[in-house]
């Protein structure tokens, strides 16, 4: 298969730059990325003529959840098929909005686990799942009566910690997920108050390591997320309440990364009441948020693009983590577009199956109208076509 007639970004397609170019797919992987057109064919080549739009990576939501958000799944506890329905069907949401490879950062009964298995055997179509499993977080973040089955270990001391990462790795994890400071998202959750020992984040850290994987950290707090970069921690989630001492911290330490997730502080309840409620809670976080990492941004580090939102929410259909990025932290067009797929997948370590438009990786695609590096709001709807694997979708 050729897509033919399209616009590529150089810092996307491996330094190919060109608005009439070709990429040749066999199979499910990228065989050849030219910056010319392919004039003719042979009889075993299939032809799109694209029309000159823009391609691109397939887009990848390095923190979301495919259970939880908007309460998809609460409703299905104690009954696996029906929530394994509801999972998979959440992540075939994230497809059509681009999003070909999804991180999901703590899912109900591990379901996530199983989602991505299904999908992976072809099962069930789908995006890329790397799957956290349950989130492991200390008690006072989770209230009495609540465990497991609601999507997190109650999880105290150290022991313990070393412990739970074991049984998610047994189980089947990625990565693992820990809750380093209060939510926002819990209406008792205390944002800037820490709830892990630097003991617990250390010996987490140290567990996932042996076990091959690496720790994501829920941090709104900037002592958690200081604790959290220097026990080892390789995924910042959220960075809210950053200070510049802890910039400084992060710019000295190798293989840590920030990802921001401003799309969680848009507040698109209809409710009056619950309106007002959550646009107190979160439009100081937001305005604290943007700020601090708008500098991280302009130092020049390296962040990765989520946006802890359910697949077809407001958030999706709007591509609001775009717009916030460039309303609000003021980035580039062409970095935006590289935090949401080249950077995350260095970050998620796997550049070497996607990421870009480039030979020897997995054809992961989607076609926009308009070039996104002059105007992100091209990025603000619907693609017009995904492409996962080589394939259609």
């Amino acid at each position: 298969m050729i897509l033919n007639n399209v616009r590529l970004l150089p810092e996307l397609s491996g330094g190919v730059q060109t608005d009439c170019g070709s990429v040749e797919i066999q199979g499910w992987k990228i065989v050849k990325v030219s910056a010319e057109p392919v004039s003719c064919k042979t009889a075993d080549e299939e032809i799109f003529d694209l029309g000159g739009k823009t391609l691109l990576p397939g887009l990848i939501d390095l923190h979301t959840h495919i259970t939880m958000l908007g309460g998809a799944g609460e409703d299905c506890i104690g009954e696996p098929m029906k929530l394994l329905t509801v999972a998979v069907s959440q992540a075939q949401k994230a497809l059509t909005y681009g999003f070909t490879t999804l991180r999901d950062c703590g899912s109900i009964d591990h379901v996530a686990i199983y989602a991505r298995d299904m999908i992976n055997k072809g099962i069930a179509p789908g995006p890329r799942i790397l799957a956290t499993g349950e989130t492991i977080t200390s008690s006072i973040a989770w209230k009495p009566g609540k465990g497991a089955a609601s999507g997190v270990w109650v999880t105290d001391g150290a022991e313990e910690y070393r412990r739970n990462v074991r049984r998610e790795a047994v189980l089947g994890a990625d990565h693992i997920k820990i809750y380093a400071s209060g939510s926002a998202y819990d209406p008792t959750g205390v944002p800037k108050h820490p709830i892990m020992t630097r003991d617990e984040i250390r010996t987490a850290v140290e567990t996932a390591e042996m076990c091959g994987l690496y720790v994501a950290s829920h941090c709104h707090a900037d002592s958690a997320i200081r604790d959290c970069i220097e026990c080892g921690v390789k995924t910042i989630e959220h960075a809210t309440y950053l200070s510049d001492e802890t910039i400084a911290l992060l710019q000295r330490t190798e293989g840590c990364y920030l990802v921001p997730t401003l799309a969680a502080m848009y507040v698109s309840q209809t409710d009056p009441e619950q309106r007002e409620f959550w646009l107190a809670r979160l439009t100081p976080m937001l305005e604290a948020c943007a700020g601090q990492i708008e500098k991280v941004y302009r130092k020049g580090e390296k962040m990765g693009f989520g946006t802890d939102s359910a697949p077809g929410s407001v958030q999706y259909e709007k591509g609001v983590e775009f717009q916030m990025r460039k309303d609000y932290c003021h980035m580039e067009n062409i970095d935006i577009l590289l935090q949401a797929t080249k950077y995350n997948a260095e970050i998620a370590g796997i550049d070497h199956i996607v990421g870009e438009i480039k030979e020897g990786l997995i054809a992961d695609l989607i076609l926009v109208d308009g070039n996104p590096a002059e105007d992100i709001s091209v990025m603000y709807h619907k693609p017009e076509k995904v492409f996962q694997a080589g394939k259609l979708v």
